[in-house]
């Protein structure tokens, strides 16, 4: 009898200790599914409504320019803001790009929150002055599309009614958050950018666990800095980590850290797939 009461025992605990290490092992798994995803702002989760831009320039204007140039206005601006960025007194301390051409210093102190909107506006319109003694501009017309272009993109109120969400990717991060992932908006944004989009869509905002904004830490991706302050706030590990940005330098900075990380596309969720994140 005492054999039997023995042996039923000895059964009872290997059972408790199969179904234990069961349940741990499911624990476990179920802890690797949770990833730590951070997100770029703009261009990521919020844009800027075209339509609405091209309205408040004048499609007249955009139109007469184009036919006459051959060439949006857009990237004409850009081209300008270029060669901005090699004058003496705008020669960036970082190097940050849009669509490859370099960004002046003063409209990167703009997104470390070292320079308001009106003051880099001032800034913006003396190296248009200066680049106009230096025949940059076609005529007067295309100075002053320039000058009208500027002004749209620094003006607070203008830039807050023309950003809307990217439904695609909101949706996404709404899936990640019932999930039960970490989320981090991780941007280069100026402080007039981000409080415009938190009174606009707070309830994207909310989504996030956390979020680390250049014009709060007063430095910019892809600088070594910002990342460290990420990673050090959050007590985070480059390798839990992976990064969605809108930028191929940022992406590079990433994973040379160790973060697995790629440029926002139509693809994201698949590609969030492959890194193993389920949601």
């Amino acid at each position: 009898m005492r054999f039997y009461y023995a042996a039923c025992v000895s059964f009872l605990l290997i059972v408790m200790c199969a179904f234990s290490s069961l349940f741990s092992a499911r624990t476990t798994t179920n802890k690797q599914k949770k990833q730590v995803i951070i997100f770029d702002l703009m261009n990521v989760i919020i844009k800027e409504n075209q339509a609405g831009f091209t309205k408040k320039i004048g499609y007249g204007n955009i139109a007469s320019y184009m036919i006459t140039h051959f060439k949006h206005p857009g990237y004409r601006c850009l081209d300008m803001l270029d060669a901005m960025s090699k004058h003496e007194t705008q020669k960036p301390h970082i190097h940050l790009t849009l669509r490859k051409r370099t960004m002046p210093r003063c409209l990167i102190e703009f997104q470390e929150g070292k320079k308001t909107a009106q003051q880099t506006k001032e800034e913006i319109l003396k190296t248009i002055e200066l680049l106009d003694q230096q025949k940059h501009f076609s005529g007067k017309k295309e100075k002053a599309l320039m000058i009208n272009i500027m002004n749209t993109i620094l003006d607070p109120a203008v830039t807050a009614s023309m950003i809307e969400p990217i439904k695609p990717t909101v949706q996404l991060i709404q899936k990640l958050k019932s999930a039960g992932h970490t989320l981090y908006i991780f941007a280069n944004a100026p402080n007039e950018l981000y409080t415009a989009t938190q009174k606009k869509y707070p309830d994207i905002i909310n989504l996030f666990d956390s979020t680390i904004i250049s014009s709060e830490t007063k430095t910019v991706k892809p600088s070594t800095t910002m990342f460290n302050h990420l990673l050090t706030t959050h007590n985070l590990i480059p390798e839990n980590c992976i990064l969605i940005d809108d930028l191929q330098e940022t992406v590079d900075a990433a994973q040379q850290l160790g973060m697995q990380a790629f440029v926002h596309d139509k693809n994201i969720a698949s590609k969030l797939k492959k890194c193993g994140v389920k949601y």
